[in-house]
């Protein structure tokens, strides 16, 4: 045959019925090849299955973070010592508040015996100070200082109780004489 002529279409039915019958001969080979095939495809169907169903399942997700802290640049090691000397310097003003306080108490509680006793000199003030360097003295005074404290509290409470029943009498007594005159 060549490029130019027509082809018959007898010709080409001839060859449509030599494939057809060829078919027609080898199809118990195609279908065992297809079970076979089927199988293999089967196993893996269940197998795709299963990865599924594990892949549905939750999982738990850990996320570790891991930071580095590299000593030998210069910030860190600059920050470091930046925080200690500023921990350095409050502890210290701590102390330093804690002792100040400490003496304004102390003051305090001398002011408040010196008043007690009512009078004070050179010596005395001489002899409180260096009894104020034994803690047993201290609390010896403070008690004293308390005491007393306590004590002129309740006297003047009396004082101002006893200014009030008088003045009571004295405004009863001149309701008492407004009754006689009239």
């Amino acid at each position: 045959m060549s490029n130019n002529t027509k082809m018959d279409t007898s010709e080409v039915f001839a060859l449509f019925e030599t494939i057809n019958s060829k078919l027609d001969k080898q199809p118990n080979k195609q279908i065992e090849v297809a079970q076979v095939d089927l199988s293999a495809v089967n196993i893996l169907t269940e197998r795709l299955e299963d990865v599924i169903t594990e892949v549905q399942k939750p999982t738990k997700v850990e996320h570790r973070h891991r930071h580095t802290i590299d000593i030998r640049s210069n910030w860190f090691f600059l920050s470091w010592v930046g925080l200690a000397i500023i921990i350095l310097i409050l502890f210290w003003t701590m102390a330093n508040q804690r002792q100040i306080i400490s003496q304004y108490r102390d003051n305090d509680l001398k002011y408040r015996y010196i008043k007690m006793q009512g009078q004070s000199d050179e010596e005395k003030i001489y002899r409180l100070e260096q009894q104020f360097k034994y803690n047993d003295s201290i609390k010896i005074i403070r008690k004293q200082v308390e005491r007393y404290e306590k004590l002129a509290r309740e006297q003047a409470e009396v004082i101002e109780r006893a200014k009030r029943n008088n003045e009571q009498a004295v405004k009863i007594l001149k309701e008492v004489e407004s009754l006689k005159n009239k």
